[in-house]
């Protein structure tokens, strides 16, 4: 599977271009290439992290979003949908600098898999 990375940050590119997935790298869930609007707190007291973002991508087990601040590997956040409401909680699991470091691409794990993002024909592989 090819799976074009490329995302914006008030203009800042990060381009990788196409990423080879072999089958010993497969991934738990099928990734949709969605722009959802978020917001993503941190549940950390000692932090007052609090970004309204967008989507890059999204599957049954987390998400990736384009963020202006680090958080560290495993900071407990919520993710919350602007149209709806809804709130899951969720870990900071990666955070990979843009090519000129002025945002961070953050890959979110949920607590517990679901079709949180509320599409309507998911993959056949989110099914609970």
């Amino acid at each position: 599977m090819v799976l074009p990375l490329r995302f914006d940050c008030e203009g800042v590119r990060l381009g990788r271009g196409p990423v080879e997935r072999s089958g010993s790298d497969s991934r738990r869930s099928t990734r949709l290439s969605l722009e959802i609007p978020v917001v993503v707190t941190s549940l950390d007291p000692a932090s007052n992290f609090r970004e309204e973002c967008k989507t890059v991508v999204v599957n049954v087990h987390g998400c990736g979003v384009i963020v202006h601040e680090r958080l560290e590997s495993e900071a407990p956040i919520m993710v919350e949908l602007l149209s709806s409401g809804a709130r899951k909680k969720a870990r900071v699991v990666a955070a990979v600098p843009t090519v000129k470091g002025a945002c961070w691409l953050l890959g979110v794990a949920f607590d517990s898999p679901e079709n949180f993002w509320q599409v309507e024909k998911p993959p056949a592989d989110w099914a609970a």
